[in-house]
């Protein structure tokens, strides 16, 4: 289907809708609204976003948008950023073989997010700070009120780095009375965790002396024994038990969330938000899944053949990934009038990450990694709110200050070859951006909305590379670099977005966007040479054409949400291996078409239903992999962009029982085939397909159990992946064999939360 037929047929769906007068929104806005406000008004509640920078209804916003919960969050057993992937159609993401995490929306992605010198392709923030880079874009998501999702490019608000879309992870708020939540959990795989939520009573009155001052802080820790033993070639002879070897895929994470708000005058506030998350993790075993052309396996790999062995690999050592960030987010806002409000949101961000991996899964040594990353960003946004009768507008200047100092060494083929790369990296960005609303006196139901944003970056790079060669018994320096401190990089860019909305009925929206985004060039941080180091790559650019419903049916109890788009997707930065030698470079053009349909619905009084759907469909123009391999558009590939993925749960409240409430929620999520890179070294088709899957998870609860006035007890059981599908959720093509590693097998739990 070309994008004529895409856009044709969701002119068609919009007319349908308009003449059948209906409901659309967020699937998971469902989610968002409490089971006890569903059963008082036989009605899904109203979902407040903040998608573009001031409080709004989700269904007057001209945005494909899906907005969870906390309460979302934990029955579908999302603790995490990389597990919120299978509530929102056409997001995809997955944690890579040296632990950092891939997102992409709508085909749109970091084809190599542990590189340095790479952006990301969907935009990451905390309370209002960006988180520049997938190193350090894992976050928990234990203290949370909500987090928003927009697809598509999301330019002129939020800037750089947000060409496939944008996640807003927005903290609770402190409440101002005494308040304490305790949460413990157990699960299979020895599964530990507990949580500790704390609000304090407020003190001070608004307008008088000092003010108000609420504060709010909670704490939790998570940890999990992997599945998967690291058993030595010579098992046969140790005697011991594999339940006593070392475990890859351990988990053990805690974090820490501060929040304190501080009015000192109605029409002003100051709230600051701390967010600590440390992982101190055994990756997943990278396993030699088969040979893709016999006689070409490195010798030794013969009896490192694991596919069908999911619970025993063997490696020289335990991959691992270590990381730690300290986010400070602070807010001021001022209500200059009743109409026009002033923000300003600074943020500071301290990143650590160590991580070292195995990619062959064998104790042969045939390609093992080291990396060493250290990064601090400052952000400064401020921003001018305001509204009249007509108008609505946000206003803004942004700055963002970044320096990073990564590590990486390599070693590949048994000690023969050893890569040393050390690279220093500063990057500055300054922003103006505006977007405005209008509404004629004359045509109320219309909407007109602009938005523009101009960009200025610099980027800096000094780097030293070693490459040693072990042909002797001795290492001898094969390429000394030299050291290289590299020109200053200088971009602008200026991305416009247009949106013109309908509101046909108070309960059917329609509208119609056009939107740009951009992701920065710069230089490879990780490239294996002195000569491809020196070379920049372009800024990449995506144009964005949408058509989408908002509306809701049959007094409330049906909630529908279209969304057909078109994009146009130029210089796709692309890092290309010929051997051992690596580079970046603008490869690609794509087409890139879709659509997507989220759905809610009271099925009766008890049952809820929450229904999404994805498609996506690409077609690359150009894959420039220069002149010695030339243009391979005809067997390039999008990574993690499977052309079909679903969702759907089911949640059933029982009768209610003198003791509790008791409640059943099922959701299966499918994904079909995709790829985890775009093309091979040699310009081959891929050879990583990740295959088609299916999982179902399950919870039961029972909550509101009261004991005295003050404490209510909530008891779940869970499970996941409950038909224990066996799966690979990230695949690497070494040429004469591949590797992967799988995802989890079938998980269970039981959870017990106490507030008082």
């Amino acid at each position: 289907m070309n994008h004529r037929s895409v856009l044709a047929t969701s002119i068609a769906l919009l007319g349908c809708a308009v003449t059948g007068a209906g409901a659309a929104t967020s699937a998971a806005t469902s989610a968002t609204a409490s089971e006890q406000e569903v059963a008082e008004t036989g009605a899904l509640q109203e979902v407040i976003v903040t998608s573009q920078k001031r409080a709004e209804n989700l269904q007057e916003v001209p945005i494909a948008i899906t907005a969870m919960n906390a309460e979302a969050l934990a029955v579908h057993g999302v603790t995490d950023t990389d597990s919120i992937a299978k509530l929102v159609p056409n997001l995809h993401i997955k944690q890579g073989t040296t632990g950092v995490i891939t997102i992409a929306i709508r085909g749109v992605s970091n084809n190599d997010p542990g590189n340095p010198g790479f952006e990301n392709a969907v935009g990451m923030y905390l309370d209002g700070v960006y988180a520049g880079k997938t190193v350090n874009s894992l976050f928990d998501l234990d203290d949370v009120e909500r987090v928003e999702v927009l697809r598509g490019p999301q330019g002129t608000l939020y800037g750089r780095n947000t060409i496939g879309g944008a996640v807003n992870i927005i903290s609770k708020r402190p409440g101002g009375e005494f308040g304490t939540t305790v949460k413990l959990g157990v699960g299979n795989e020895n599964l530990r965790s507990g949580n500790v939520n704390l609000d304090l009573p407020a003190f001070g009155v608004a307008d008088q002396g000092f003010g108000t001052v609420k504060a709010r802080v909670s704490y939790f820790i998570r940890q999990r024994d992997g599945f998967t033993a690291n058993v030595p070639q010579n098992f046969a002879a140790t005697a011991r038990p594999i339940a006593a070897f070392e475990r890859f895929g351990d988990m053990d994470r805690r974090g820490v969330h501060a929040a304190i708000d501080w009015q000192p005058r109605d029409a002003f506030l100051l709230s600051y938000d701390y967010n600590r998350f440390e992982a101190d993790d055994n990756q997943r075993l990278m396993q030699v899944m088969d040979v893709v052309r016999p006689g070409t396996m490195p010798v030794g790999f013969e009896g490192y053949i694991h596919h069908g062995q999911p619970s025993q690999g063997s490696a020289n050592e335990l991959p691992f990934f270590e990381t730690l960030s300290d986010t400070h987010s602070l807010t001021a806002s001022w209500e200059v009038t009743d109409s026009i409000t002033v923000k300003s949101i600074t943020g500071y961000r301290k990143m650590e990450s160590v991580d070292g991996q195995d990619f062959d899964g064998s104790n042969v040594g045939y390609y093992e990694s080291k990396r060493d990353y250290d990064g601090t960003q400052f952000s400064e946004e401020l921003q001018l709110v305001g509204a009249t009768d007509q108008w609505k507008y946000v206003l803004g200047l942004f700055y963002f200050d970044e320096d990073i100092d990564s590590l990486r060494v390599q070693q590949f083929t048994n000690t023969t070859f050893i890569r040393d790369n050390n690279s220093y990296m500063k990057n500055r960005n300054k922003a103006l951006f505006g977007q405005i609303d209008y509404t004629p006196a004359a045509l109320e139901r219309l909407t007109l909305t602009v938005g523009a944003r101009y960009t200025e970056e610099e980027k800096e790079m000094a780097r030293f590379l070693r490459n040693y060669l072990n042909s002797t018994g001795t290492f001898a320096i094969r390429d000394p670099g030299p050291n290289l401190v590299l020109p200053t990089l200088e971009f602008s860019n200026t991305s416009l977005m247009f949106s013109p909305s309908y509101r046909v009925t108070d309960n059917l929206n329609v509208y119609l966007r056009f939107a740009e985004g951009f992701r920065s060039g710069g230089y490879d941080g990780q490239a294996s040479s002195a000569a491809s180091a020196a070379v920049p790559y372009k800024s990449e650019e995506l144009t964005a054409y949408e058509a989408g419903v908002k509306s809701r049916w049959l007094d409330d109890r049906l909630q529908l949400n279209l969304a057909a788009f078109y994009s146009d997707y130029t210089d796709m930065q692309l890092t290309s291996f010929t051997g051992t030698v690596s580079a970046t470079l603008n490869a690609g053009k794509a087409k890139i078409d879709g659509a997507e349909l989220e759905a809610v619905a009271l099925l009766t009084e008890r049952l809820r239903a929450n229904l999404s759907l994805a498609w996506l469909h690409y077609d690359f123009e150009k894959f420039d992999l220069g002149p010695i391999i030339g243009d391979v558009s005809d067997r390039a590939r999008l990574n993690n962009a499977p052309r079909n993925s679903a969702n759907l749960s089911l949640d059933y409240d029982f009768p209610a029982f003198s003791f509790g409430d008791l409640s059943l929620h099922l959701n299966y999520n499918y994904q079909d085939k995709a790829d985890a890179i775009a093309i091979k070294a040699s310009g081959a088709a891929p050879n990583s397909g990740l295959s088609a899957r299916g999982l179902l998870d399950a919870r039961v609860s029972l909550a509101n159990i009261a004991l005295g006035e003050r404490t209510q007890v909530q008891v779940a059981l869970w499970g996941m992946n409950l038909t224990d599908k066996e799966y690979y959720d990230n695949v690497v093509d070494f040429g004469g064999f591949r590797g992967g590693t799988m995802g989890w097998p079938r998980t269970f739990g039981a959870n017990v939360a106490v507030t008082f």
